[in-house]
């Protein structure tokens, strides 16, 4: 398992852009993101941006309060910054 165990593309408009493994902890009411991984040609920052925003949406709709990004996978310092 190179990216992770549950992994899920991360589509940006109609080009896969990343790869995350998510897991919700539901007794910290939190959206683990345990890697980011970047598509070879994705843009770090507007991904970054992107998949920030979508992880506020699947984070809302699981009714969880943060997300918590892990420091594995290119992506993941960025995008740390966009979740904030």
């Amino acid at each position: 398992r190179e990216h992770g165990y549950y992994v899920l593309p991360f589509l940006d408009g109609e080009r896969l852009a990343a790869r995350v493994d998510l897991k919700a902890a539901r007794e910290a009411s939190t959206l683990l993101v345990q890697s980011a991984h970047l598509e070879t040609g994705a843009e770090s920052s507007a991904t970054a941006a992107s998949l920030a925003a979508e992880l506020r949406c699947v984070a809302d709709w699981l009714g969880l309060e943060r997300i918590v990004v892990a420091r594995k996978g290119k992506l993941a310092r960025a995008l740390a910054k966009e979740v904030g």
